[in-house]
């Protein structure tokens, strides 16, 4: 962090003094802060894993704040069920709930593929993406876009990639992150993206191991904080800070978990002839907000399985499919699940054998119901799109796609979100929509 920080301070004294040498991608700093003056809009769009909505109130982080400060911080987003990462960020590159984009949880199961989403492989695969992420949109219109590491990027949806995009990486540091997103931001005229987006996952990683409201929590923002301060010098540098709206969103938030008195599946219900994804794998038994039930046989009978578990632990609802809280909007065609187990907030769901790999959860968790304010997400806007010191009521995440798409003065594709809501939280109109 210290050397992109440096970086970014020369490169800020190089566009004020005119010093040809310093250069961004091969190009004179200030010949790019002029060739970008009175350019297209831009959006910058930085995904951060975790940050819980009250999350920059609780720990330092000047950077975030400012931007909030300056722009608008709505009381909190909410996020789609379940409230888990692959689902949420793709809902926000869509605009649609998970009923309607396919991602109904981080590993999908599919009864048309009778197979279930496989990290390694599956990122890759078009058939595993539903709807159209905000990229594609901008893509179809000839706005160029750079997406680094956003669930979805990875696939060719509806035949459409990124103009750039890059295999996730989890190991890549945040300062490369930066350096490559400015570098695509310092190409000339049309070659430059009209939106970017970037991810960093340092929050989540912290406030699993270590418990929202943790020193080691405020320890991983202060970081993303930096590196936002860092990207920001850079925009800067290349003349196209005051053009640009950025969007600081996260997919969820977090709870403390109950490190005792777990809800025990195999107490209730016999496993025979039931197929539980979330219990698969080397880790399947360890502690869930949820589960999700599979019949192994179509048109199999889950009556007796879902009269076993109903009502008979005070800390645990089930679900069948057709009749799921009206908030949650997961019930995929083919990927929503028979039942839908979930614990209350900050309880976990698993089996008594074999014993887990670790002998209590994580200190820190997510996934469970979506009215639950823990569960809240941060979303920070901040450019000439903004209004300044707007502070409005929470709002779905599924309206971020439509804000984009005004911005940019796209066409937007049919989405799960309000336009007229997205129009009064903007301080531009939305021609595109109309």
């Amino acid at each position: 962090m210290r050397r992109i920080l440096l970086s970014f301070l020369s490169l800020v004294v190089a566009s004020c003094a005119h010093e040809p040498q310093n250069e961004i991608d091969g190009q004179d700093t200030a010949s790019v802060a002029d060739m970008h003056a009175n350019a297209a809009p831009l959006v910058v769009m930085i995904g951060v894993d975790g940050l819980r909505w009250d999350a920059i109130d609780r720990h330092n982080a000047p950077t975030l704040q400012s931007l909030a400060q300056n722009g608008m911080r709505p009381e909190s987003m909410i996020p789609v069920m379940p409230t888990k990462t692959f689902v949420n960020f793709y809902s926000l590159a869509t605009g649609l709930y998970p009923e309607h984009h396919g991602i109904v949880t981080n590993a999908p199961y599919d009864r048309a593929f009778g197979e279930g989403f496989v990290n390694q492989t599956s990122p890759g695969e078009a058939r595993w993406w539903g709807g159209e992420p905000i990229w594609v949109t901008a893509e179809q219109q000839d706005v160029r876009t750079g997406v680094m590491f956003w669930l979805g990027s990875e696939a060719p949806i509806k035949g459409v990639r990124p103009t750039e995009w890059r295999p996730f990486d989890q190991n890549k540091p945040y300062d490369e992150r930066v350096e490559e997103v400015l570098g695509w931001l310092a190409r000339e005229g049309d070659e430059r993206p009209g939106f970017v987006a970037f991810y960093m996952s340092a929050v989540d990683t912290a406030a699993h191991r270590f418990g929202p409201e943790s020193e080691e929590e405020g320890e991983a923002i202060a970081l993303v904080d930096q590196t936002i301060a860092s990207f920001l010098d850079g925009l800067e540098a290349l003349g196209l800070r005051d053009q640009a709206n950025i969007i600081i969103v996260s997919d969820h938030g977090m709870t403390h978990t109950l490190q005792s008195d777990y809800i025990y599946l195999d107490d209730y219900v016999s496993l025979d002839g039931i197929y539980v994804p979330e219990l698969e794998g080397r880790y399947g038994n360890s502690y869930h907000p949820f589960v999700q039930i599979f019949a192994e046989h179509d048109g199999q009978d889950m009556d007796a399985v879902y009269d076993a578990l109903n009502g008979v632990n005070p800390h645990m609802q089930v679900y069948r499919r057709d009749a799921l809280p009206e908030t949650y909007h997961f019930n995929h065609p083919d990927r929503g699940a028979d039942l839908f187990v979930e614990a209350d907030l900050g309880r976990s769901i698993r089996l008594r054998a074999p014993e887990p790999q670790w002998p209590t959860p994580i200190p820190g968790n997510h996934g469970y119901d979506n009215r639950e304010k823990d569960m809240h997400a941060t979303f920070i806007g901040q450019g000439p799109a903004f209004p300044v010191g707007a502070r409005p009521d929470s709002f779905e995440n599924v309206n971020v796609y439509l804000m984009i798409a005004c911005i940019l003065g796209l066409e937007p594709a049919q989405t799960d979100g309000d336009a007229a809501l997205v129009e009064s939280l903007l301080s531009q109109s939305c021609p595109s929509f109309h």
